[in-house]
């Protein structure tokens, strides 16, 4: 038994520090439908909880948890972008940064920009309490820092984390693919060690202020940063390393939706065995293989997740994001929403639905699309 171990971990070593000669099997596609199901399972997430449907599911005792619909959008993130340039490292042998950029800048910053050039109008038409800093923020993408929050940018923190993840973990990669994985692989192990220690400091640490702070920190740095992003980029360099292997014949049918089931349960704070970041972790280790499973094909979520309606909600999943903020919460203090005083909540839940999706189809084909067809010259 002890021998079987030992010869386990010493395959281990070698294929992690192995070189990468090969794409997997299951990501030499150019398009993965599952994953633009996947985008809209997150955005329906996120929309469910900022309109307002924890309101009904309070009474069950359930809770819809918004944070988890952000991780799924991380995850699929960093495990793409990983995927993209590892293949082009192996294709070309190098790795271009200057077009890898130019990609990210086209597809993140014109819907983004768009709704913040909205936010201004909109603060000198309606008088809105948006601060010159917090905007200023969300135009260089470090809304993710303790600055002032305005409420109608608030969701830019998220971008932000995209942001700082482009400029550093893909110049690192570059660098060493090896030394890249030792790097990453010790953030995912510590950080969230760390983070339960500052949570729970009164308790292991005694309150001493130094560990506190120390904690704090880095709970604050990784947490509302890019480290559920590096679980998904972690989980490509595992693929391409052949430490995970997933064989098409041997997924159970239900496997992925089991897990996909139990990530959305466990990450709820309503779960009776919820955790603070213990929960987080394991959700966003879940999903990245659910990922995986989807990839392979054909099992009973990547059916669902291969919908029409789906893949389309996915198609517009970004904008969505980007837009949804305009009509967030339960009350109604915004004036375009005040016409609809008398509805019903679950009635005006429909019409925030609505509204959103006709801004997300205007702005996809208005303005991504144009840019979109502009970064096709740099794949």
């Amino acid at each position: 038994m002890l021998l079987n171990i030992m010869n386990y971990l010493r395959g281990l070593k070698t294929r992690l520090f192995s070189e990468i000669t090969t794409v997997p099997e299951i990501v030499k596609e150019s398009y993965y439908p599952s994953l633009g199901g996947l985008r809209a399972i997150a955005i329906l997430i996120v929309l469910l909880y900022h309109f307002g449907a924890n309101r009904f599911l309070r009474p069950l005792n359930m809770h819809i948890n918004g944070d988890f619909g952000v991780d799924i959008f991380f995850i699929i993130s960093g495990f793409l972008i990983t995927t993209l340039l590892l293949k082009e490292k192996l294709k070309y042998g190098k790795i271009s940064l200057r077009r890898f950029y130019t990609r990210r800048a086209l597809r993140v910053i014109p819907a983004a920009y768009v709704f913040l050039l909205v936010l201004i109008i909109l603060k000198a038409y309606f008088g809105f309490r948006i601060s010159e800093k917090g905007l200023m923020a969300s135009f260089l993408f470090y809304k993710n820092l303790p600055f002032q929050e305005d409420f109608y940018s608030g969701h830019f923190w998220t971008l932000a984390a995209e942001v700082q993840f482009y400029l550093i973990f893909p110049f690192l990669l570059t660098l060493n693919i090896n030394r890249y994985l030792v790097l990453v692989l010790s953030i995912v192990i510590l950080v969230p060690v760390i983070s339960i220690v500052g949570y729970y400091d009164n308790q292991f640490v005694n309150g001493n202020s130094f560990i506190h702070l120390t904690t704090r920190i880095i709970m604050y740095i990784f947490w509302k940063g890019p480290f559920i992003i590096l679980i998904g980029s972690l989980c490509s360099v595992f693929l391409f390393k052949g430490i995970i292997r997933i064989e098409k014949s041997k997924v159970n049918y239900f496997l992925s939706f089991l897990l996909l089931a139990v990530a959305i349960t466990i990450s709820s704070t309503s779960f009776l065995f919820y955790t603070k970041y213990v929960s987080e972790f394991i959700s966003a280790v879940l999903v990245a293989f659910v990922i995986l499973f989807n990839l392979s094909k054909k099992g009973f979520l990547s059916v669902i997740l291969e919908s029409w309606i789906l893949t389309r909600i996915g198609i517009l999943s970004y904008s969505l994001y980007v837009w949804q903020q305009l009509f967030s919460g339960n009350r109604l203090w915004q004036p375009w929403l005040q016409p609809f005083s008398y509805c019903s909540h679950a009635e005006l839940m429909i019409v925030k639905f609505a509204m959103v999706t006709i801004l997300a189809f205007i702005s996809y084909y208005l303005i991504e699309v144009r840019f979109l067809k502009m970064k096709t010259r740099f794949e």
